[in-house]
């Protein structure tokens, strides 16, 4: 039953995640097939990952210029990608579902009256030889039906509800427990209040109180009174009481974390605020925005100084000044983040530069600053000579490249596609609508960085596994394409002054 309530629920996600592209107007068509081909492997899905892709890159080309070619690049991809998502959707969670089977092909036939009552099982009997393509997985379906229906009729065999809220109740008035058959215990009551199963415990040998006899008790019971079960509770043994001492390996990892996470931190908050302002300045004139530009310069500084305030109550004496000082690399990325956050001052000490000029600073900013983000997060993993057995273990290899693969894909999921659709709706109010295109390219950087990032830290560590660089590599160019075009939009804007 609870493999069976696994797959159900399971299906159902499964028609959830086959709506995206409709839901999404068609934006997350080309990255929701991109996941499933790498998650299935099934190249025919990436090829349609990549015609997607392919009929992304025309809507976006063919945006305010050919309204015909656009609609039915958006009509494909929101309309067409729900049908092929529907129709692929048991690739997703291919484990749990069930295929058709034959009613005549029985697999296995199991006498659970036998089992129940303490024999053996006979041998699986085939009715006739079957080709299962996999008969694992038909296997371990054909329990899961078995044991849905040995529960139809009350209690399962194996005594346990599975959440099941048809499941009866016990009919002793003083329980409250489902029906079971065993006695309940004050000893078994305080195990699962505290939480703690005692390793010595034996049914056999409990004779604490009993608080209930069992649901298929027949015969007089007299239910012990409050005091006797608080006497009882009390006198039990103790239970072995939880290690509070935390694993010494979690807490370096932790701590390392913070510190390169704070490190690294300057170059995001760069992107952020540059997004803000590109947003910002649809509504504005040049001249009004351009002076906004201190915000993004201000960043780091402001990131660096709150780092250093905080040192002591963040971290140990010393540990972040030795930690940077065996990765000198690490410093030189926070002043490369320093420096780029400045680079788009320069449009407004020199006012006749052109607006996408302007603008083209701030995807500058954005990339230098990302640069000093990537020397952080690979430098992490790169060995020190002399580091001690502590410093060695601060970082988990696999770990780090699937973190940085995730924040990855949730600021192409997020970030872009909000990005597109919310410039896209407000472009048609806005003073400025081609300064969407600002806001697109300095959050396809961050993606572009993190992507890099992510596969250089696989392949030094030596941690990928089969499907990680294709997807990393394909999900690369796809960004890539996408800032490319933002940049070249920048460029045929005429802006108004």
């Amino acid at each position: 039953m609870g493999g069976f309530a696994v797959s159900t629920v399971l299906r159902g996600s499964s028609w959830v995640v086959s709506f995206v592209p409709l839901l999404s107007l068609g934006f997350l068509t080309w990255p929701l097939f991109t996941v499933l081909a790498v998650r299935a492997r099934s190249w025919p899905v990436a090829g349609a990952a990549l015609g997607y892709l392919g009929l992304f890159a025309l809507e976006l080309w063919t945006f305010r210029t050919h309204e015909t070619v656009f609609d039915i690049s958006l009509f494909l991809l929101m309309v067409a990608g729900t049908t092929h998502a529907v129709l692929v959707r048991h690739l997703w969670f291919r484990r749990v579902w069930r295929r058709p089977a034959p009613v005549e092909a029985d697999v296995m036939a199991v006498d659970y009256a036998m089992v129940s009552a303490g024999g053996v099982a006979p041998e699986p009997v085939l009715a006739e030889p079957v080709t299962v393509e996999e008969p694992v997985q038909r296997l371990l379906d054909e329990i899961d039906e078995l044991v849905e229906q040995s529960m139809r009729d009350g209690e399962p065999q194996v005594g346990y509800d599975y959440d099941d809220p048809t499941y009866p109740d016990c009919p002793n008035p003083y329980c409250d427990e489902p029906w079971h058959g065993l006695a309940i215990t004050t000893r078994m009551e305080r195990m699962r209040t505290y939480g703690e199963v005692d390793l010595d415990y034996d049914y056999r040998d409990d004779d604490s109180s009993v608080l209930c006899p069992g649901s298929a008790f027949e015969g007089e019971w007299e239910q012990p009174s409050h005091e006797v079960t608080a006497d009882r509770w009390e006198s039990a043994p103790a239970l072995p009481p939880p290690d509070p001492e935390p694993d010494p390996v979690v807490a370096l990892r932790a701590r390392a974390d913070t510190l390169w996470t704070a490190v690294a931190r300057p170059a995001v908050l760069i992107v952020v605020a540059s997004w803000l302002l590109a947003m910002v300045s649809m509504f504005l004139a040049p001249a009004q925005w351009r002076w906004l530009t201190v915000v993004v310069g201000v960043m780091a500084p402001l990131w660096a100084g709150w780092v250093y305030g905080c040192e002591k109550r963040l971290f140990p004496d010393g540990y972040a000044r030795k930690r940077l000082r065996a990765r000198r690399s690490a410093l030189a990325a926070v002043v490369l983040m320093v420096w780029g956050g400045w680079l788009p001052m320069r449009w407004a000490w020199e006012p006749p530069l052109d607006p996408a000029e302007g603008y083209f600073a701030l995807v500058i900013a954005c990339a230098v600053a990302c640069l000093g983000h990537a020397v952080v997060q690979i430098g992490r993993v790169r060995p020190v000579a002399g580091a001690s057995m502590e410093e060695m273990t601060e970082t988990d290899p696999t770990a780090h490249g699937e973190n940085l693969v995730v924040l990855g894909f949730g600021w192409m999921l997020f970030g872009l596609p909000i990005t597109l659709l919310f410039g896209w709706i407000l472009g048609y109010l806005a003073y400025q609508p081609g300064a969407m295109w600002a806001a697109v390219a300095v959050n396809a950087v961050l993606v572009l960085a993190l992507f890099i990032e992510s596969g250089a830290v696989k392949i030094m560590t030596k941690t990928r596994e089969d499907g990680d660089l294709p997807m990393i590599v394909f999900l690369t160019i796809g960004v890539g394409a996408l800032l490319v075009w933002s940049l070249l939009r920048i460029g045929a804007t005429q802006f108004q002054p």
